[in-house]
């Protein structure tokens, strides 16, 4: 991805889908149009490197689907774009949000926080903000999941796998699941011979050529069975593009089988991913938040329907051939913190279907 130095056609494909946000359509066209030419120009010049070619092909089919949606809605024969895709834009104003007036959203904390524990490395002196005092005050910290709309619907994406072989590369890809043609992230994972993955990158769709969070797995001891050896639970490090700081999500015991308890913090609060039991070997975890101080589960999100009543993010993973997974996200969360969650998932997929070979 690095090699790909074009920076005009990266402008025009970033700028197209501002221009979307903006409702800018004919603008947005243009770029896409523009994005298009550039990147099977890219293409044709990089012919012989497989993974560029593939993924500027990719990308160029996806700008020219939605420069003939915008086209047809210009032209009167389509109604409103049907779904605004996720870019650093719309991360910037979901990370300024308010969630239901009480407060700032969690990614903004985060955000805080991160720069003050850098800044309190230089200065062990340095004052707590009092903007993020509370976060650092157990006493004070109020759950996360208190501050979430439970009228808001859940996000639901189904996510897909393509796989080319010529490099041994693997994408998953995310999609609202009522929106099957609006592709929003991708989740890239690499592996040559029989070593384990070491790394998997996630990009929102819309901004191909840089991952807005890179992930590092932990590896583990081999079982010389490939299924056996994916669903060992392993440190996961996830470092955002706009963080100073890593998330870094930690097993309750390591190499556990099958995928025990994990957990990290984010925003100053405490969360767990549990895996479920009795629904076979490799599944998707589910999250809550972990009350401060307190072995146990806070609060109650989830919609009527729900099997605990306060899940933040679940998922039903179906392995095989046409393997594919359906993620859900309770409704109300940021969009930083919800790309953090559906990382989690589709790296934990990525693993359970690629990360071994013995």
């Amino acid at each position: 991805m690095a090699s790909i130095q074009d920076i005009e056609v990266i402008r025009c494909s970033v700028s197209a889908f501002y221009s979307e946000h903006s409702k800018t359509l004919t603008k947005a066209q243009s770029l896409h149009e523009a994005a298009v030419i550039g990147l099977k120009a890219i293409a044709e010049d990089s012919w012989h490197e497989q993974e560029i070619r593939t993924i500027c092909d990719r990308q160029a089919e996806f700008h020219a689907s939605r420069y003939h949606l915008i086209r047809s809605i210009l032209d009167g024969s389509h109604g409103a774009l049907p779904f605004i895709l996720p870019t650093t834009l719309s991360a910037e104003e979901s990370i300024n949000s308010t969630l239901k007036d009480r407060g700032p959203s969690i990614s903004l904390e985060e955000s805080l926080l991160a720069e003050y524990l850098a800044g309190k490395e230089e200065d062990p002196n340095l004052a707590v903000p009092a903007r993020i005092s509370h976060l650092l005050d157990p006493a004070t910290l109020p759950p996360y999941i208190r501050s979430l709309d439970s009228n808001l619907p859940p996000k639901q994406y189904k996510v897909t796998i393509d796989m080319d072989s010529t490099n041994y590369t693997y994408w998953l890809n995310a999609h609202p699941l009522d929106q099957p043609d609006q592709t929003c992230y991708r989740l890239r994972a690499n592996r040559w011979g029989k070593t384990q993955f070491d790394s998997v990158e996630f990009y929102r769709a819309t901004e191909f050529i840089v991952p807005c969070i890179d992930i590092k797995i932990s590896s583990v001891a081999s079982t010389g069975d490939k299924n056996l050896s994916a669903m060992k639970s392993r440190p996961i490090k996830y470092t955002p593009s706009n963080s100073s700081r890593s998330i870094i999500e930690n097993p309750d015991s390591l190499e556990k089988r099958t995928w025990g308890s994990q957990k990290f913090e984010y925003g100053g609060r405490s969360f767990m991913w549990i895996t479920p039991e009795g629904k076979g070997d490799m599944q998707l975890p589910v999250l809550s938040e972990i009350g401060n101080g307190v072995d146990g589960i806070v609060g109650s999100t989830r919609n009527a329907g729900s099997k605990s009543g306060n899940e933040l993010c679940w998922g039903d993973f179906k392995p095989g051939k046409d393997a594919f997974a359906t993620i859900g996200i309770v409704g109300g969360v940021d969009q930083l913190f919800e790309e953090l969650l559906l990382a989690g998932q589709m790296t934990k997929m990525a693993i359970f279907l690629f990360g071994h070979d013995i």
